[in-house]
């Protein structure tokens, strides 16, 4: 999905963001991550050992909402994770690392990465327009 290019340099700093899972009992989940952009996705990773993976792996379908300096101005993401690999040697963990903290990831367990096709955004505090969108119809 292309995005407007205010939400893309919104997106592209490194803000914390909130990602949101189903478990396999239908009841949401929210973990605190950090996240970056690639080709127009969301990529994420966490410890093969982390709660939201066997989430993810049961239904690939997602939310995020990403927050600015002003807790105010926000975006949030809809979509599915196309994409989910194991990442032993953490270079998305290390990539993001970086991104947000200037240095590679301490701690060196195997982690699993994913992308995250956004289907659907929307943002508070950010854009004049109307700022509801989805891949599958005009602003609504």
């Amino acid at each position: 999905m292309n995005l407007p290019t205010d939400l893309g340099q919104f997106l592209a700093k490194p803000r914390i963001a909130v990602l949101a899972t189903v478990r396999q009992d239908g009841s949401p989940a929210t973990t605190a991550c950090w996240y970056d952009l690639q080709d127009g996705k969301i990529l994420i990773t966490m410890y093969a050992d982390a709660r939201r993976l066997p989430n993810i792996k049961h239904n690939p379908r997602v939310a995020m909402t990403i927050v600015g300096d002003d807790p105010y101005q926000h975006v949030s993401l809809a979509g599915r994770v196309v994409e989910l690999w194991d990442d032993p040697d953490l270079v998305v963990m290390d990539r993001l690392s970086m991104r947000y903290m200037g240095e590679r990831w301490p701690e060196r367990k195997p982690c699993v990465s994913a992308l995250v096709e956004i289907q659907r955004w929307h943002t508070y505090g950010l854009l004049s327009e109307s700022s509801d969108y989805s891949s599958s119809s005009s602003a609504g």
